[in-house]
């Protein structure tokens, strides 16, 4: 049985985490450190909340206005809408057993990120306070590296290994390189005990989407969710 929506989305915040979080007035908000969206949009936990007071605690924390609009968000979404929140970066979330993928390859794994390894995440737009949420998850993970072209972090929790920041340097992409990666993550998952592996990918990421599905991937395409709502 693939795992349910609850449970990938609590995959991707142990796998992705921000760097702290605050429970209050009906709200579970998240401080990014400026990591991207993901690890810094507010979670409505009571539907009673008032939007306010979130607003109020993300400003404390110097971020941006943004909320997760998630499965069951539906009034939420309503609300933010109505008071002129974008809808911004609808994403899918890919899952897949990991017997549906290919386990031939030996994989070559790093217990932290190499100098190289760092060079192309910085050159392909990963920061490097999206290099600090893969230094502190706290989860059982790795990095894995391609012939110093390629490279990709991966975590598992709830026996999902999840991938993150998956790139290739521009000049030798169309080469292979993130199908062998993906071989590699299939190996270190299954070695470590995960029984799915799975990915974020933004809609109208087409080229990751398109490489998801190529090696068997399955996709959750009716879930859409999480998206965000940004004011």
């Amino acid at each position: 049985m693939t795992p349910s929506i609850k449970t990938l989305y609590e995959t991707i915040d142990y796998t992705w985490p921000s760097a702290s979080i605050q429970v209050n007035q009906g709200w579970l908000v998240k401080n990014g450190l400026g990591g991207g969206k993901r690890v810094s949009a507010t979670l409505q936990l009571d539907p009673q909340a008032n939007i306010k007071n979130a607003e109020k605690m993300m400003e404390a924390l110097g971020q941006n206005y943004l909320f997760m609009i998630r499965e069951n968000d539906s009034v939420l979404d309503h609300k933010l809408d109505k008071l002129g929140y974008d809808l911004i970066d609808p994403v899918v979330i890919f899952c897949s057993p990991i017997s549906l993928i290919d386990k031939s390859i030996k994989g070559v794994f790093h217990s932290k990120p190499n100098t190289i390894m760092k060079r192309i995440w910085l050159n392909g737009g990963v920061s490097s306070a999206r290099l600090n949420i893969m230094k502190r998850t706290k989860v059982s993970k790795t990095f894995i590296l391609i012939d110093n072209k390629a490279v990709a972090f991966v975590a598992i929790h709830n026996d999902i290994a999840m991938f993150h920041a998956l790139e290739v340097l521009k000049e030798y992409r169309r080469e292979g390189l993130a199908k062998k990666i993906m071989q590699q993550i299939n190996v270190w998952a299954s070695t470590n005990g995960a029984k799915f592996i799975s990915a974020v990918s933004v809609k109208d990421n087409i080229p990751a989407r398109n490489l998801y599905l190529s090696i068997g991937t399955v996709s959750y395409t009716h879930l859409t969710l999480p998206t965000n709502r940004e004011g």
